[in-house]
């Protein structure tokens, strides 16, 4: 795959045609091929993106040969930093292993994707929450206790269209169902209190560590996290136990 630097635009679905070729530069049928493409940080080497790419060759076509096309859609990009990352691609043999599609003629096998924010507004500054209030649990067969963060605007104004939310969840080894959840009240109850409060997105995690990631849309006033551990097997109401259920650190939010 003969591999140009690719920019791709911050929070914009991007279309990315990519031309697979031998080492005389010329194209290669792919037809009924598999390719996989993944992006990493390339400090960390985390991986930020995979998806599969859709071949365009049709195996008859010559102008066609060797094409085949990423799409990166919104979503997958809007909660990254505009900044550098490494990108490979792989294809999917018959024995059901992997192989690297090469980035140059000098056998490179990863390419450098630039993300750009050219055309849509800065986000507003991130916040960072470690402290969460802890309640009694409203639904005795759901576990005694959950915990959620206070209300955090979300800052509508700033928004004309898209209303993109993304959030990063630090966990350690946290077992049990975290929600982010939003709310169109201008004056929403505190904190113990969802009536004014809709999940708009729910996971489960079983012995998570790490952080993960969370991009939705809304137009909402403000938004709250809540998560709620799962129930120590045979230590009914002792969702509290950290030894067991792990914990939440921290989430970082930002509109």
């Amino acid at each position: 795959m003969y591999q140009h630097e690719l920019k791709v635009q911050k929070g914009l679905k991007n279309k990315i045609q990519l031309q697979f070729k031998n080492s005389d530069q010329k194209p290669i049928p792919i037809a009924g091929k598999s390719f996989v493409f993944s992006m990493f940080d390339t400090r960390n080497q985390r991986l930020m993106i995979e998806k599969t790419i859709d071949v365009i060759d049709d195996g008859t076509t010559l102008a066609s040969r060797g094409l085949a096309l990423l799409t990166l859609n919104e979503g997958d990009t809007w909660g990254l930093d505009s900044t550098s990352y490494q990108f490979g691609v792989r294809m999917l043999e018959d024995d059901g292993t992997y192989t690297p599609a090469f980035a140059n003629t000098y056998y490179g096998m990863a390419g450098t994707l630039h993300i750009v924010h050219d055309l849509l507004p800065a986000l507003q500054p991130s916040i960072g929450i470690t402290a969460f209030q802890k309640h009694i649990n409203r639904d005795p067969g759901a576990g005694n206790f959950m915990w959620d963060t206070s209300n955090i605007p979300a800052n509508p104004s700033f928004h004309s269209h898209g209303e993109y939310h993304t959030a990063a969840y630090y966990m350690t080894k946290f077992k049990g169902w975290v929600y982010m959840q939003g709310s169109l009240d201008n004056n929403p109850p505190p904190s113990g209190n969802q009536s004014t409060f809709a999940t708009v997105v729910a996971r489960h995690y079983n012995g998570f560590t790490g952080v993960d990631y969370v991009n939705f849309q809304g137009a909402f006033t403000y938004v709250r996290l809540m998560f709620l551990p799962d129930t120590p097997v045979g230590l009914p109401g002792q969702n509290d136990n950290t030894e067991y259920t792990g914990t939440f650190d921290k989430l970082v939010y930002r509109s």
